[in-house]
């Protein structure tokens, strides 16, 4: 059995809802390069040997000094390309860089952007701009995509018109960047019945992605009672087969969070959620995924140093809590890559 271990995670350079990550998006705006190249380090200290950058822009300004005719004009921050620190910081330390395809505008077009073909020719531009700049780094081995195919209702299929607009736009991506490695992160489809996985194996085919990370929506329980990470862990094992004959990698994603807590103005936001959750978590994807990843570390489930000066109330347990586990179950020197 695959050890149930977390080898990746998120990140964001500025998070695509300020309420989401209000424990860390403001910090951050503020991080120069020694910030970015100690969060880097601390993911690598805890067995991380992965780093998936969510957006290289946000309401369509670049994060990093891109081609300006083509992506546009970078949003000023004091760290003067926070992509090329994490890029650089990764490849110091032979990890690996999947960056971010986001985003283009407002948040909900995050996760659910319009695909408009002025969304697809801008990340289109985006993903060649990057590949040019960032593509001698070692570290860097594809791009994330933020467009999510959304499944249907009572689960099995994603809904054919969003797996057709999504499918539309990764060939845009194809036709720049040819057979760089393109990972996208859906929810997951809970369990597929036996009459749907023709139809599946079809839309995983037609979406074109060499990798799937499964959303395992754990953040969500509680809000939603019909969310239950170990019916999307039934799911993974029908539909893995499925992956494996298109020759595509299954990653799933736990989701480190709960989403309960609110402001005063009643919007929701992320705190890191109780380790015996995330356990349980890890233990239902390991039998099955191909690598486990979080979202995410910044923000929920990190150290706090001077460095990284980041963290819900809760983050710093969550994270030790982790590294304990580890080093009882599975010691880094064993484990490491």
């Amino acid at each position: 059995m695959p050890r149930p271990l977390i080898t990746g995670s998120f990140i964001d350079i500025q998070h695509v809802n300020n309420w989401d990550a209000q424990y860390w998006v403001d910090e951050c705006r503020d991080w120069r390069d020694e910030n970015w190249e100690a969060i880097v380090n601390d993911m690598q200290a805890i067995g991380l040997d992965t780093v998936i950058v969510t957006n290289c822009a946000i309401w369509g300004r670049p994060l990093y000094p891109a081609n300006r005719k083509t992506v546009g004009l970078q949003l000023p921050m004091p760290c003067a390309d926070p992509v090329g620190a994490i890029v650089r910081a990764a490849a110091q330390r032979n990890m690996s860089v999947y960056l971010g395809l986001g985003a283009f505008g407002r948040y909900s077009l995050n996760a659910n952007p319009d695909l408009s073909p002025e969304h697809d020719t801008w990340l289109a531009n985006m993903a060649e701009d990057l590949r040019e700049q960032y593509g001698h780094s070692k570290a860097l081995r594809g791009f994330y995509l933020t467009a999510e195919a959304h499944t249907i209702k009572e689960g099995g299929l994603f809904a054919q018109d969003d797996c057709d607009k999504t499918a539309r736009f990764v060939q845009r991506i194809r036709e720049r960047v040819g057979d760089t490695k393109l990972m996208m992160s859906p929810a997951n489809l809970k369990r597929p019945r036996p009459e749907q996985l023709d139809a599946l194996l079809i839309q995983l085919d037609q979406l074109n992605v060499d990798i799937f990370a499964y959303q395992d929506h754990a953040g969500f329980e509680k809000l939603y009672p019909d969310l239950n990470f170990y019916e999307a862990a039934e799911g993974y094992r029908i539909i893995k087969p499925l992956h494996e004959k298109l020759g595509q990698q299954m990653w799933v994603n736990c989701e480190v969070f709960d989403y309960t807590e609110k402001r005063p103005d009643g919007r929701r936001i992320c705190t890191s959620c109780e380790f015996e959750r995330l356990e349980r978590q890890l233990q239902a994807a390991a039998p099955i995924a191909d690598k486990i990843i979080i979202y995410q570390y910044q923000g929920l489930m990190n150290k706090r140093t001077a460095q990284v000066n980041i963290g819900t109330p809760g983050a710093e347990i969550l994270h030790d809590a982790y590294v304990n586990y580890r080093a009882k179950h599975f010691p880094l020197s064993a484990t490491r890559p």
